[in-house]
């Protein structure tokens, strides 16, 4: 404690510009009618002022350090370190008309760095431009006396990864739901010309509609009931804001020629060979890769050695499902095993194809996207624009929009980006020859619809698949 009374400690919140004279006269008073004897201690005092709201433990402890320089930057004030780091890494902050954001403040020493600095500055403005509901959304770019920082949603609730570990596995319809909107975000990504390849079940955010972002209910069957996923770790990841070079672990994301990049039990053949190789079909396999693991509780091909474990991925077949949980449709096993296929020629094109296979499992009734705006929110942005321009932050979502719907494709050309911890490289467009239905699978996919989907719904695709060979604008 480097305040030696509560004098000092008031002199240290005028100058912190946390409170105005006045207020901090204030509240001293109040202090010394509820402390008494303990009036003079700047310990309690600060203690006093956490548990009554005034600070938060982050900005007592600075305060109780006798630090005053951490607590702006610019319009945002810092509330509490999500990550850690001297200065860096991850901050929940609020802006001064009291919208709450995720601030993420790139090392000194790599904004040192120009090519680090400008892959931060390009990576950032691509962020900006993905707005979709199932995406974290990036609000600007900013710098405060040298340090350069980006404002992010600020999410609550847990990751899928989270969610699986604490429950074992998912009901087929709640993990088909959650993967069906990561495919949806995903998409939106593939419009933009971007790849994310490192999608797993920690970098996907569960939102819960409730306060506190806490599930709704002990019932394990719907604990995930009405939850939004939210893709995190587009393109600025952690390895660009780590004060550290090197992050542990065999699964760390590298950048080396002949590294890898990614997580091994959710990679992608092609990917393990080659990290530029990489495209939105690689995606497409880790995500089928999460939506097993959602299913069953473990990962599709788990073992100790990692090389050993992505000769698995190249050479063994998806594991049966219905051998960890006797829950999940037949006709399930066939989509997920187009979307796990070795060669990337055999797995859907596209997130939105998969999304439209996954479709006839989502259960009647699906439940509408949460709205996306508020009084502050709509004020928020509206600052942002007197700062930026209209074309250059994001819009909230004018309406509603049903979860079940695939979003419509945007036209114009994307700007070629990648996300995570390699330099960008450019998208060659790939042709793939989607996967088709043959007479036995359509009865299978059909037979483990019964249970979870509409009769009509099955109904129309049985006459689809049995039918006129469709076009590869109508295919799943």
């Amino acid at each position: 404690m480097d305040t030696a009374n509560v004098e000092s400690v008031c002199n240290l919140l005028s100058r912190s510009k946390l409170f105005v004279p006045d207020e901090i006269r204030s509240l001293r008073q109040r202090w010394q009618r509820e402390a008494k004897e303990n009036a003079a201690d700047p310990g309690r005092f600060l203690k006093w002022l956490v548990t009554a709201r005034y600070l938060t433990e982050y900005q007592a402890d600075l305060v109780g350090r006798g630090r005053v320089d951490r607590f702006f930057l610019n319009e945002y004030k810092l509330l509490e370190r999500i990550g850690v780091g001297a200065m860096a890494g991850v901050y929940k902050a609020v802006h001064r008309l009291g919208q709450v954001v995720a601030v993420k403040v790139l090392p000194p020493s790599k904004a040192k760095d120009s090519n680090c600095f400008a892959r931060f500055q390009r990576e950032a403005r691509l962020a900006r431009r993905l707005k979709h509901p199932n995406i974290v959304r990036t609000f600007e770019v900013g710098e405060d006396h040298g340090l350069h920082y980006l404002v992010m949603e600020y999410l609550e609730g847990e990751t899928l990864e989270d969610a699986v570990k604490r429950l074992g596995k998912l009901p087929p319809s709640e993990a088909v739901r959650l993967i069906y909107q990561a495919l949806l975000g995903l998409e939106c990504l593939h419009e933009e010309g971007m790849v994310h390849r490192d999608l797993k079940p920690g970098n996907l955010m569960l939102v819960y509609p409730n306060p506190g972002g806490a599930p709704l209910a002990s019932d394990s069957s719907r604990i995930v009931a009405r939850a939004t996923v939210k893709i995190l770790d587009i393109g600025l990841g952690r390895a660009l804001f780590d004060e550290s070079d090197a992050p542990p672990g065999e699964d760390a994301n590298l950048t080396a020629d002949g590294t890898i990049l990614g997580t091994i039990d959710y990679m992608a053949p092609e990917q393990a060979r080659d990290s530029h190789a990489a495209d939105i079909r690689s995606d497409v396999y880790s995500l089928g890769c999460t939506l097993f693991h959602a299913l069953t509780g473990r990962p599709p091909f788990p073992d100790s050695n990692a090389v050993r474990k992505m000769l698995r991925h190249a050479s063994e077949p998806v594991p049966k499902l219905t051998a960890f949980n006797p829950a999940v449709p037949e006709g399930l096993q066939q989509i997920v095993e187009w979307m796990m296929a070795k060669d990337p020629a055999q797995r859907y094109p596209t997130p939105q194809r998969a999304a439209q296979a996954l479709q006839v499992f989502l259960v009647a009734g699906v439940e509408e996207s949460p709205r996306e705006s508020n009084e502050q929110l709509h004020a928020y942005l509206n600052w942002l624009e007197t700062q930026h321009g209209e074309n250059d932050i994001p819009t909230p979502q004018k309406k509603s929009e049903p979860v079940a719907s695939p979003p419509a494709p945007r036209a114009g050309p994307a700007e070629p980006f990648v996300s995570s911890d390699v330099e960008l490289v450019a998208l060659q467009p790939k042709h793939a020859t989607e996967p088709r239905l043959i007479r036995r699978d359509a009865i299978k996919i059909v037979a483990g619809v019964a249970g979870l989907a509409a009769t009509a719904g099955a109904v129309w695709l049985l006459k689809r698949v049995l039918g006129k060979k469709p076009s590869p604008a109508e295919q799943p």
